[in-house]
């Protein structure tokens, strides 16, 4: 993490201004964003703004009262969300925890329109979306028009495909940047952006650990 955050500070500088700084400065200058930067997500997780973690456009795994909201970046054409998406459901099964999916569009030109496609599900015909969620995630990847026309039509949503991008998809590629989400599945698990794979019992410790003001 240390490494990441300081190349992606020294991509960011003029090339003279690399030329005339010190590495010691580099590593402070790094240091010092990191520090800015934990400190946002340490605000964002305890204010919760409604428009990012309540927000009725955001599909949500989970019970919709669960005393812990965690912020999940994930991708339709991504592997490694397909295989945390049912890891995602247990861990939600207790009612303690709701997830809420914030799609992104990393993986394929495809995983724009599969998010899209899902959004729109989710706020038009909420009834047929968990059978939306786990065909584009068991789809071939990448996800293609054709296999999406298939699923809207055993879904019966097809209507759906025509209908114009639904904004919370930008709203939330928009969040994943801000967050710096290179990658994904990450969580925001608190003030904590766990990044990659992960098994049950570890996401259920970090959730435990993450004190809840």
């Amino acid at each position: 993490m240390q490494r990441r955050t300081f190349l992606a500070l020294l991509a960011g500088l003029p090339l003279a201004a690399r030329a005339n700084t010190s590495l010691a400065d580099l590593q402070a200058e790094a240091a010092r964003r990191t520090k800015v930067f934990q400190a946002q997500l340490t605000q964002l997780a305890t204010s919760q703004p409604k428009h990012i973690y309540f927000n009725a456009a955001d599909p949500v795994i989970g019970a919709p009262k669960a005393a812990r909201s965690v912020l999940v970046f994930t991708d339709f054409n991504c592997p490694y969300c397909r295989k945390i998406d049912p890891i995602l459901q247990q861990v939600a099964q207790d009612g303690s925890v709701r997830f809420v999916l914030k799609w992104q569009t990393m993986m394929a030109d495809s995983s724009a329109d599969a998010a899209s496609f899902a959004l729109k599900v989710w706020q038009a015909a909420r009834p047929n979306y968990a059978q939306v969620h786990t065909a584009l995630l068991q789809a071939p990847i990448p996800i293609t028009p054709q296999a999406m026309r298939a699923i809207a039509q055993q879904t019966q949503t097809e209507h759906l495909l025509q209908l114009a991008e639904p904004p919370a998809l930008a709203s939330s590629v928009q969040l994943g940047q801000q967050l710096r989400i290179f990658a994904t599945p990450s969580m925001l698990i608190g003030n904590r952006v766990m990044s990659g794979m992960t098994d049950e019992a570890t996401l259920k410790k970090a959730i435990a650990e993450w004190r809840v003001s």
